[in-house]
């Protein structure tokens, strides 16, 4: 939820529609009730439920995500997903509260109707807007490594707010052939008149040959902003880019620190949750117990080593969704898609993430927190430090029934997911508050109720 409001755009975006469809739920309210009673305050209460309400399922479908949908097709469809889910929640809503008359009902529901037609053709034309010229700085990228590409990537595929122009890349590179170089280091105050640059990413970290450091500091008081690459792709996909992360950047950079107040109440928050997660959770968890026995031979629980906080060893414990001769042979493996050790409840309950239920346990005792990085194996951590950098920086906090990594990719089954996943699980480590906390829980529901990224 936080990635909302982590962009300036995204976020007058949200409170500009939340306006817009309390004024046209009160507008439809003048029509059909009359403007005297449409203005009293139980109908401005219930205009600001509903916009409320429909930006929560706009948020939920992805209309406010970092990478813009592209498409009106794609779009409309989009928007009328989320509005049917909102209706239907507002219908419910409104059948239950004592003053919820059927005129009134049918009123909002026109409303969102309206909103159907209204939102997809503001959106369009907002993106319009925002694409032209005026509104977007044209930017420039110096450098021809993994870096200077990931931030290629995010300018096209992020809400940046940028139009890239192109990369410049050193002297002699073999890649200046590329069709987006526009040349080569040395013609950067020359492209930058030109291509009018107003934004500059430097995108290599090998500084020590060729940086043009007096045409960056002379552009810089031209007007023309400069920006690191790590922070420009941190800035805008949430991630940090390990592969040219320096120690430097880690030891003097604002962040990877958490004051023991709000340690205190992480804490605290977990202890609540995680007996009130027990109690209402109780009954479907006997219900997986007695499927789990009906289906298939075995225990009902299934017990695991993982790596804790500071790499101390502790026992998770998980509805049992294999067979019991998963890893007959000794050796441990990751799930797969369509992984045939699965068994039948186990697809189920995987999917809907029952099995990980009894985990709120182990946050209960204190052994894993609501929200952190997802406990690996020992073996697995000991293989994945020696191939990923800074991956044992994860450990430095307690692992998480949910996180930050889990709600935005997918299942990490191989080493390019486990390096994606670090990237997101560093952010949070680096920017962790118990708002970032909360939004992470928001964000599981919308995983869970999708089933995104299950095995």
């Amino acid at each position: 939820m936080l990635e909302l409001f982590r962009s300036r755009r995204r976020a007058i975006v949200w409170f500009v529609e939340a306006s817009l469809l309390a004024m046209l739920v009160l507008a439809v309210a003048g029509v059909t009730v009359g403007w005297d009673h449409a203005i009293d305050r139980s109908h401005v209460m219930r205009a600001v439920v509903i916009a409320l309400v429909v930006q929560g399922s706009l948020y939920y479908h992805g209309l406010y995500g970092p990478a813009p949908i592209r498409g009106m097709g794609t779009l409309f469809s989009t928007v009328m997903r989320a509005l049917a889910l909102a209706g239907a929640f507002l219908w419910l809503l409104f059948r239950l509260l004592p003053e919820g008359g059927g005129a009134q009902i049918w009123a909002y529901g026109l409303a969102l109707g309206g909103a159907a037609l209204v939102l997809p053709a503001w959106r369009t034309a907002l993106a319009r807007v925002a694409e032209s010229a005026r509104f977007r700085c044209t930017a420039l990228v110096l450098g021809s490594g993994p870096l200077a590409h990931a931030c290629v990537d995010a300018m096209r595929n992020y809400d940046a707010g940028l139009v890239y122009a192109g990369r410049l890349v050193p002297d002699g590179d073999p890649t200046r052939a590329e069709p987006d170089v526009l040349g080569t280091i040395s013609d950067l105050t020359r492209i930058a008149r030109e291509r009018n640059i107003r934004h500059i990413v430097v995108g290599y970290t090998d500084r020590r040959h060729q940086f043009p450091a007096d045409e960056l500091i002379s552009l810089k008081f031209q007007g023309v902003e400069i920006e690191e690459g790590v922070d420009f792709y941190e800035r805008v996909t949430g991630q940090i880019f390990v592969r040219e992360l320096r120690p430097s950047q880690i030891i003097f950079a604002h962040g990877f620190h958490v004051a023991r107040r709000t340690l205190f109440l992480k804490r605290a928050l977990d202890v609540f949750c995680a007996t009130v997660g027990l109690v209402l959770a109780a009954p479907i968890m006997l219900l997986t117990a007695i499927a789990i026995r009906l289906d298939s031979r075995g225990p009902i629980f299934y017990s695991q080593e993982r790596s804790g906080a500071f790499g101390r060893p502790f026992m998770i414990y998980k509805f049992r969704s294999m067979r019991v001769d998963a890893e007959a042979d000794g050796k441990a493996r990751w799930a797969s898609e369509d992984d045939p050790r699965i068994t039948r409840v186990g697809r189920f309950i995987r999917k809907t993430r029952i099995d990980e239920l009894p985990q709120l346990w182990n946050v209960l005792v204190g052994e894993m927190s609501l929200v952190g990085p997802r406990p690996e194996r020992p073996v697995f951590n000991a293989q994945l430090e020696k191939e990923i950098p800074y991956f044992k920086q994860r450990l430095y906090v307690k692992p998480g029934l949910t996180g930050y990594a889990q709600v935005r990719c997918r299942y990490g089954a191989s080493m390019e997911d486990q390096l994606e996943k670090l990237q997101y699980d560093l952010f949070y480590i680096k920017t962790f508050s118990l708002w970032f906390d909360l939004s992470i829980m928001l964000d599981t529901v919308k995983v869970v109720l999708c089933r995104i990224g299950a095995r």
